[in-house]
């Protein structure tokens, strides 16, 4: 499956990414949802599985983007425990998982240098999942780039941040030529915003991302500690599901499978986080 995903993203979606790049994230959103679907309901009698997970490998960001809670609060350099991190590795295998796997949260992960080995370590233990890079690219060159390309990242993410992103696209470019398909390159300018669960005023913005249903709580989201926390816009992780090392990712995400049904099949908000954020209105 992992092998028809990426001749999809290679041959047709990046092909309509070059002419159109706000029909490219429909396709590719709207295409993965209905591949998920059918997938989850065969495989673990639930459409509603999780598709995607995001691991925060570490904290820190360099940026102060006015878009992201960053900008507020200091972003201290803690990391995920190679325990943790192996044993949710674990976790996944034992349910044979092979959605995405995404290192990302409120943070740049390549300032962790031990990304080349994560992905390594996936690679051998998760073949099948698809791994994504997401990230600011200030730090990216063209030798790290082929260095987690080799150790297993299937594909890069990148947002330019910048107001006025010219001279960083073009930093870039040599990078995008050398990973081909494989980077996504972007700038903040091309994206809908969201406000983070409340806990980001974008009011000014035009941009403002809005969703008949919640995008984001069929991802599995997982914090330096272990906690799980109902999803990526949790700044504050206000709701923790549980812990990985101290429950099954399969209790943890059943724990909350009537909150999950009632925002995907009826748009019924209950927890105050919902109900001030635009990804659902």
């Amino acid at each position: 499956m992992k092998k028809i995903k990426i001749f999809i993203d290679k041959y047709f979606l990046t092909k309509i990414e070059k002419f159109n790049p706000h029909l490219y994230r429909f396709m590719t959103y709207n295409l993965f949802k209905v591949y998920s679907e059918i997938v989850n309901s065969i495989k673990y009698k639930d459409k509603y599985f999780f598709h995607s997970i995001s691991l925060e490998i570490s904290t820190y960001c360099n940026r102060k983007c006015d878009y992201c809670p960053n900008k507020d609060y200091e972003t201290p350099k803690e990391f995920m425990s190679w325990e943790i991190f192996k044993h949710v590795v674990e976790e996944l295998k034992k349910i044979n998982y092979t959605g995405i796997f995404q290192y990302h949260l409120f943070n740049e992960p390549l300032f962790d240098d031990r990304l080349v080995e994560f992905s390594k370590y996936v690679s051998l233990h998760l073949p099948n999942v698809t791994q994504v890079l997401i990230s600011n690219g200030d730090i990216l060159d063209i030798s790290k780039a082929k260095e987690l390309s080799e150790a297993g990242i299937d594909k890069f993410v990148v947002t330019v941040h910048d107001r006025n992103p010219e001279k960083n696209l073009e930093r870039l470019k040599p990078i995008k030529k050398f990973l081909k398909y494989k980077m996504r390159l972007q700038t903040t300018n091309e994206l809908y915003l969201a406000n983070r669960g409340g806990s980001v005023d974008i009011e000014n913005e035009k941009r403002k991302a809005q969703f008949k249903k919640c995008p984001d709580i069929r991802t599995l989201i997982i914090t330096k500690d272990g906690d799980v926390i109902l999803c990526c816009q949790d700044y504050f992780k206000k709701y923790v599901m549980g812990n990985v090392m101290e429950k099954s990712l399969l209790d943890i995400w059943n724990s909350y499978k009537d909150l999950r049904e009632k925002l995907l099949k009826h748009n019924i908000v209950e927890l105050p986080i919902c109900k001030t954020c635009l990804n659902r209105k």
